[in-house]
């Protein structure tokens, strides 16, 4: 599976990027000693998580706020597998937001290999309030 090789402007830090390091473990590879698909979104989950607690305040607060954040699309593409006990660096940033979404981009890559991705996504984030209606995505949201 070939690596996408970002050009430089893909390659820079964003200015309202955030970026988390993951330690793969056993834990989350198959057999071959590789990452798992589906692990990869615990390792985004986390990065967007982090996120926010970085920018605004944590989840926990947000569910004190009865704002309740679920997954509505998330399209990924896989670039090239992860290996046991690599650390890999989660970037990610919001793309745009509406009144009910919040799009956020994110890229996994191996620590010190900046220029190949591993993973690739965009992650379409909507929310509820505690009765499961959904809600206008807090405005503090929109300056991100």
């Amino acid at each position: 599976m070939p690596h996408h090789t970002p050009t430089a402007d893909q390659n820079l830090p964003r200015a309202q990027e955030r970026q988390i390091e993951c330690k793969v473990y056993y834990e989350d590879t198959d057999c071959m000693s590789v990452v798992y698909h589906a692990n990869y979104l615990k390792y985004l989950e986390r990065g967007r998580s982090e996120y926010v607690e970085n920018r605004l305040c944590s989840v926990a607060q947000y569910h004190d706020r009865g704002y309740l954040f679920m997954v509505h699309k998330v399209e990924i593409v896989f670039h090239a597998p992860a290996r046991l006990g690599e650390t890999l660096v989660v970037r990610t940033w919001i793309e745009n937001t509406t009144r009910y979404r919040v799009v956020v981009k994110q890229i996994i890559i191996k620590k010190g290999e900046p220029r190949d991705y591993l993973v690739t996504a965009t992650v379409t984030l909507v929310a509820v309030g505690l009765d499961g209606q959904l809600k206008e995505i807090p405005p503090e949201f929109h300056e991100l």
